[in-house]
């Protein structure tokens, strides 16, 4: 089994301010969690502590609760979209050089096989956050991205059902079986059958165009209001008003 990391994301007290924008929003300055992880189990559990004093934990369990769950899970999906976004842009050299052209070819192979990992990552993980899954009760919708983001988002989602999850009906990638044999040539004529692969790497934003970086901070954002929104819900009509049953909680 490949290692993994279990990433840690405090939930917030009521008297904090909400901070889902950032991975590790610090529970106050008396608040701290230690992380533990079973090399031989998995299994991850987390010790929290007020002024170094163990604390509580109470699994909350409500329809609210699940939803921010959910959106947490797309609040990090598009942080690492944005990563590998990121990697490809400081990799990404070889773009069409004129005004008006949309596609250029690449002979640096090793480069653009790394890029297209990342392009293929980026936008199978942006599908997912318009995808509802089991263990996901929540998703985006398009109708919620500002009305200039749309022609970049449809474009992501037509490459992810038709080129990183399979190849679909737009033929963004496809194969053509060929025979190719000299024009003219007498006797006996040689000839060989090549198969000619057409498969994009990625697209990308051309100078002055609204980017995919652009897209997913945008996206981001969404996700982000979504977190602060629910978490300030769950504090004012579930946590408060029953405060005694979650303080007397064992």
């Amino acid at each position: 089994m490949m290692p993994f990391r279990v990433e840690e994301v405090p939930i917030i007290p009521s008297s904090a301010p909400l901070m889902s924008n950032v991975s590790h929003p610090p529970m106050s300055d008396d608040f701290s969690v230690t992380e533990h992880i079973d090399p031989k189990s998995g299994f991850a559990h987390r010790i929290y502590k007020y002024k170094r004093r163990e604390c509580r934990r109470v699994l909350l369990d409500s329809r609210l609760c699940s939803q921010l769950a959910g959106y947490t899970l797309i609040e990090k999906d598009l942080r690492s979209v944005l990563i590998w976004l990121n990697e490809i842009e400081a990799r990404h050299t070889d773009g069409p050089s004129r005004k008006g052209e949309h596609f250029a070819r690449s002979t640096d192979r090793a480069t653009y096989n790394v890029i297209k990992g990342f392009f293929v990552a980026a936008i199978t993980f942006y599908g997912k956050c318009f995808s509802k899954c089991e263990g996901r009760p929540v998703k985006l919708e398009r109708a919620q991205l500002d009305e200039r983001f749309h022609a970049m988002h449809d474009e992501c989602i037509a490459y992810r059902h038709n080129f990183a999850a399979h190849s679909g009906a737009k033929k963004l990638e496809h194969v053509e079986i060929v025979l190719v044999s000299p024009a003219k040539h007498k006797d006996q004529v040689p000839f060989k059958i090549y198969r000619e692969l057409f498969q994009p790497d990625l697209f990308w934003s051309s100078s002055g165009e609204i980017t995919l970086i652009a897209l997913v901070e945008h996206v981001r954002s969404i996700a982000n209001a979504k977190v602060d929104l629910l978490a300030e819900k769950i504090q004012r009509e579930e946590i408060v008003p029953n405060a005694k049953k979650y303080w007397r909680a064992k």
